[in-house]
């Protein structure tokens, strides 16, 4: 109970953010059609190229625009703030992206993943094994194929960067990690993962914006262990807030700084639809924690309807206890060949889709 009275009393003192709730609730409402739409354009037609058993392509996809969803709307509030345009298509992928590669390298699906996918980011060519591994190339490929040859060594370069924290973070399931090596994988997955995006949406970040936005994503990450902090302990994974080294206190602090930091580099008018955005989050996270009953309900309800499926956490787009075939390599013969029980099309070989959407990267 005292837990749950400092935690309501750390989000009145973030106020100030809640400023922008109308704003950011508006501008949801004005996007998630498109971004709806985006998916459909880009995404969609990927599940049916490379996973053939239609149940798993519905429950992915299922997990893939919700996440997609979320993510977009958090970069074009942030494009919004940075006065961008950026490409729905791009946005869509890369949420799509970030859902599978944290379900791939979080998985345990396969003790190689983490070489195969750092290959991928190094520009190395390596055959996937896993569909969903498949999957994740074609996305990834067709966000290149959208950005200029500039920016996507730019992209790349932070992508590698982010998969050697997120390789750390495995030594999170140790029982002896030190609070110091917590604080350096959260440092570093949260700092990398919001640089990419935002590199995504505004390709010109000067450093210290670029500072700001790492930041931020710090403090991202920061909020996604504390929302966990329940599944964390129940798969023995341990992370900052888990320790109770990180409070929705210290989150609500370091958001409130963060916004003067905000309001000096984007001035007041974007600034506050992006506060207001980020008093949702913590205003999610906390009915997450304190009424998980409440929530499950909220989430059933909402994970019925494609316009609102952004408001809820949404399920792994990969299953990580169950190895089926999804997350399963091909099974091989004696002579080492890989049995195909269904040709299916490599992301490579796929039919380019052509963009549609007007609006254009940031200059």
């Amino acid at each position: 109970m005292r837990q749950g009275s400092a935690e309501i009393a750390a989000l009145f003192r973030c106020g100030r953010l809640a400023l922008g709730l109308p704003a950011a609730i508006g501008h949801a409402y004005q996007r998630i059609e498109g971004l709806n739409a985006a998916f459909d354009r880009v995404v969609a037609p990927s599940l049916n190229r490379v996973i053939s058993d239609t149940g798993e392509r519905a429950r992915i996809g299922v997990s893939l625009r919700t996440m997609s969803s979320k993510f977009g709307l958090a970069m074009l509030s942030y494009a919004y703030t940075a006065r961008c345009e950026p490409s729905l298509e791009i946005v869509v992928l890369a949420g799509a992206a970030t859902r599978l590669y944290d379900d791939l390298i979080d998985g345990d699906v396969d003790p190689r993943i983490g070489d195969r996918l750092g290959s991928l980011f190094g520009g190395r060519a390596e055959t996937p094994e896993l569909d969903g591994e498949r999957l994740l190339v074609w996305i990834v490929q067709e966000i290149a194929r959208r950005i200029t040859a500039s920016d996507d060594a730019a992209v790349f370069a932070d992508l590698r960067s982010l998969h050697e924290f997120q390789r750390l973070s495995r030594r999170q399931r140790e029982a002896d990690i030190s609070p110091a090596v917590l604080e350096q994988i959260t440092q570093g997955k949260g700092a990398h993962a919001n640089l990419v995006l935002c590199r995504l949406v505004n390709p010109r970040l000067g450093l210290v914006e670029r500072e700001l936005v790492m930041d931020l994503g710090v403090t991202f990450q920061m909020l996604d262990d504390y929302v966990d902090v329940d599944e964390d302990r129940r798969n023995g994974v341990t992370t900052l807030a888990s320790l109770s080294l990180v409070t929705l206190a210290d989150i609500g602090l370091r958001f409130r700084v963060l916004r003067r930091r905000m309001l000096a580099q984007y001035g007041r008018r974007g600034t506050r639809l992006y506060c207001g955005m980020l008093f949702f989050l913590l205003l999610q996270a906390l009915a997450h924690r304190r009424l998980p009953s409440l929530g499950r309900q909220f989430g059933r309800a909402a994970g019925r309807s494609s316009t609102l499926a952004f408001l809820t956490r949404g399920d792994n787009s990969l299953p990580h206890a169950d190895h089926d075939r999804i997350t399963r390599p091909p099974e091989r013969t004696a002579t080492g060949q890989a049995e195909q029980t269904e040709q299916t099309e490599q992301p490579g070989q796929a039919e380019q889709t052509e963009q549609t959407d007007e609006e254009t990267p940031c200059e």
